[in-house]
């Protein structure tokens, strides 16, 4: 059974992780939704909805110009090398279930970066190329930004000294700090409400199969990485709960 996350609980989480910087995050009130998570109504600020963002192709765009799609949104840093490639394997999962649904015009899988500073475009593309799989878009921004919407997501960040011995599968050397942050997923309706929200780790679905996640990415894992691949701590959440919670906000069914 998953562990649930109750509406106060949320309010008081976020409201404890924001970030002195940017936008705080609004007071949150809802209810807990069926799969996992808490179902939310909260408008996004316009200055929000407005900062532009980068994809992977060098394209870029705002959550404003993704009004009249639902949008399915998380954050992650391409260095982490204990949580964030498994998030990376529930957003292709989310993204591919979409294309098979064939909801590609109206549902959207998006990664927001944690780390702008090393995340350029150039680097997410070769991230994303491990994956083999273009199903969902890993995208970028300014560092005011990105730690400006972070900030009202409720997705804390903090720049810290790397553990010892990191390498950077990019470059392949040691990286010089690291970043850590809250996790994340929440869920955008299509007139640019907060609609959803979840906590955690990811679950991925399958977390014995052949590399489910990209051989590259996890020979780089730490051993706390390779625990979580396989037993996740809790709270989690699995993408069952972003499948039920589209079904039971918008009616939309896609997934397993």
């Amino acid at each position: 059974m998953r562990k649930f996350v109750p509406a106060v609980v949320v309010a008081v989480t976020l409201a404890m992780a924001a970030p002195s910087y940017g936008a705080s995050t609004p007071p949150l009130v809802g209810h807990a939704a069926k799969a996992g998570g808490t179902v939310l109504d909260v408008p996004i600020p316009a200055e929000l909805l407005s900062i532009p963002l980068t994809d992977a192709s060098g394209k870029v765009f705002t959550l404003a110009s993704l009004k009249g799609s639902t949008v399915v949104l998380t954050d992650f840093l391409t260095l982490c090398n204990e949580i964030c490639p498994m998030t990376s394997v529930n957003m292709r999962e989310i993204g591919d279930a979409i294309a098979k649904a064939k909801l590609t015009s109206s549902i959207k899988s998006l990664e927001l970066t944690v780390d702008p500073k090393r995340d350029t475009p150039a680097r997410l593309k070769a991230y994303q190329a491990l994956f083999n799989d273009s199903s969902w878009t890993v995208a970028t921004g300014s560092i005011k930004g990105i730690a400006s919407l972070w900030g009202w997501f409720g997705a804390y960040t903090q720049v810290v000294k790397p553990d010892g011995g990191v390498i950077d599968w990019y470059t392949g050397k040691p990286i010089t700090y690291d970043v850590n942050h809250a996790d994340v997923v929440a869920i955008i309706g299509p007139n640019l409400h907060w609609r959803w929200l979840d906590l955690g780790s990811p679950a991925v679905t399958n977390p014995k199969s052949k590399n489910v996640v990209p051989a590259k990415l996890y020979s780089y894992l730490s051993s706390a990485g390779k625990s979580n691949l396989v037993k996740p701590e809790e709270p989690f959440w699995p993408t069952s709960a972003v499948y039920g919670a589209l079904n039971e906000i918008f009616k939309v069914k896609i997934g397993k």
